[in-house]
């Protein structure tokens, strides 16, 4: 575990409060470091807030503040948006309850999973995670008929993807179909209509989701209970979520798979490391398990060794808690190559990282909805889109600067 002092000088004092709030929630650390720590350091707190916004840690090192910090921070504030964080969330539980009942009621299956679900299923309530979306796993079949419902109930498409790819190649370019909720000009809700998890860059979607297995025994929100995903299965579905998405950029990344840990058993885990293995993602666990061991203090159990260099997991480590690094202040391309290049060293095999670059080539030149969404054409004429998505990524470019 790095010690707070190198993260102090090597990054700022408020990254370091934050790691220690982390630790003090897993026990790693305690309420007498954080007031020590806290009396010592001159604390920026409109810092220290907008890093735990970032990382999406604000209820944990809010809670673990209002025990430690007296009257150092604006602890009205902090309750407040503490107040603010449970209140969202039991609104996205009820609303995640109530449109799986709508699907349920037109014979159609959907598995919350990321989320609220996550949330009861590991940290036992819904307090103590930041969420922002409700995220449901379908069949592909039954897509339209979904967004068929949402729409009856006032939802709209966030992006006509099909407008675009025609519904015959979304299911290929895409794994999601996102629709939102609008009450007085505010987007309410953001449903998020999965038939494969993981990400389309990757290639593993449709693989990593023939893995996860939902279970008899249905699982609580509010009220009702939902059919849920093993505890096995939503760890891997969270792991391989991160790993191709965000590669591991965001603190709350490495508090998600180091809250399940515990929870799963021995033979459990066996099946997880099978799964992993199949998928081709044993350096992502072992990044994930180095980032966890590191940055909270928490062992998760090793499975089959791999090597990731030092200046890889340095890479890694700088990337998450350096300001100057987050993907957030970089221009659209200069994404594109932070994420395939972090893709890469997470991938078990050069067949596939190869693959990867292949298709991150091809995320420049092919047409995205957001070319569509910059200029509306026919299908006919989507050869013009050529020349369109270079020009409105060099202005999203000069934007960013």
């Amino acid at each position: 575990m790095i010690l707070i002092e190198e993260i102090k000088s090597e990054y700022d004092i408020e990254m370091a409060l934050i790691i220690l709030c982390i630790r003090c929630h897993f026990k790693t650390s305690n309420v007498n470091e954080i007031r020590q720590y806290i009396q010592s350091n001159p604390i920026d707190w409109a810092k220290f807030s907008s890093y735990s916004v970032y990382h999406k840690v604000q209820p944990i090192v809010y809670q673990t503040i209002l025990i430690c910090a007296e009257k150092s921070a604006d602890l009205d504030l902090i309750k407040n948006k503490l107040q603010q964080n449970t209140l969202r969330n039991w609104q996205l539980a009820q609303e995640t309850e109530r449109v799986v009942q709508l699907f349920q009621k037109a014979n159609i299956e959907a598995i919350p999973y990321k989320g609220t679900a996550y949330s009861q299923q590991f940290y036992g309530n819904l307090v103590s995670r930041v969420t922002s979306d409700i995220d449901l796993l379908i069949d592909w079949e039954n897509l339209r008929p979904c967004i068929d419902l949402l729409k009856n109930e006032g939802y709209i498409p966030e992006n006509e993807m099909e407008l675009l790819y025609g519904w015959d190649k979304l299911k290929k370019e895409e794994n999601e179909y996102n629709m939102d909720l609008y009450q007085n000009g505010q987007r309410r809700f953001h449903v998020e209509l999965h038939w494969s998890i993981g990400n389309t860059e990757i290639d593993y979607s449709d693989q990593a989701t023939l893995l996860l297995s939902s279970q008899a025994e249905k699982q609580s929100l509010i009220r009702d209970k939902l059919v849920s995903l093993t505890d096995e299965s939503h760890f891997l579905a969270v792991l391989f979520h991160h790993a191709g998405k965000d590669v591991f950029s965001f603190l709350r990344n490495l508090i998600d798979l180091a809250q399940a840990a515990p929870k799963l058993k021995e033979n459990q885990w066996a099946t997880i490391q099978t799964d992993i293995e199949k998928v081709g993602l044993l350096h992502s666990y072992e990044m994930a398990s180095y980032l966890i061991e590191q940055i909270i203090g928490v062992e998760i159990p090793k499975l089959t060794k791999v090597n990731n260099s030092t200046k890889t997991y340095t890479s890694f480590l700088q990337t998450l808690l350096s300001p100057d690094k987050w993907q957030n202040k970089m221009s659209q391309i200069g994404r594109i190559y932070h994420f395939m290049k972090m893709r890469i060293l997470l991938l078990d095999t050069k067949s596939r990282s190869l693959n990867l670059v292949f298709r991150h080539v091809n995320m420049l030149i092919k047409p995205s909805i957001k070319d569509y969404l910059f200029l509306p054409l026919t299908k006919r004429y989507h050869f013009i889109y050529l020349v369109i998505k270079p020009v409105r990524m060099i202005k999203e470019t000069l934007s960013n600067d």
